[in-house]
């Protein structure tokens, strides 16, 4: 299950919110996707609305799909991701 929140701001119009609500579901939609497609999934976005003190509203998407790039998921591992990276070079703390 992936989230993604996003606020307005007090005052904030219909268009500000449809936008948002847009951005939300195609963010989880594209983290989700192996082609990063913002489209593909955002039918399957769930939206909360929460107002906020002050007059503002926040807009919490879920989305019940695994993240595709390893290092969005839960179990990853960034040490371990590092030295399996032929790519990698050694950090500055590793050479003194």
């Amino acid at each position: 299950m992936q989230h993604y929140s996003r606020d307005l701001s007090p005052g904030h119009g219909a268009r500000a919110e449809a936008l948002t609500e847009r951005h939300v579901r195609e963010h989880l939609s594209s983290v989700c996707h192996p082609d990063d497609d913002g489209e593909a999934y955002a039918h399957e976005v769930s939206i909360v609305r929460t107002p906020l003190d002050g007059g503002g509203l926040r807009l919490t998407g879920s989305i019940a799909r695994e993240p595709v790039a390893d290092y969005l998921r839960d179990d990853f591992d960034p040490e371990g991701d590092v030295a399996r990276n032929p790519l990698s070079v050694p950090s500055i703390e590793d050479v003194r």
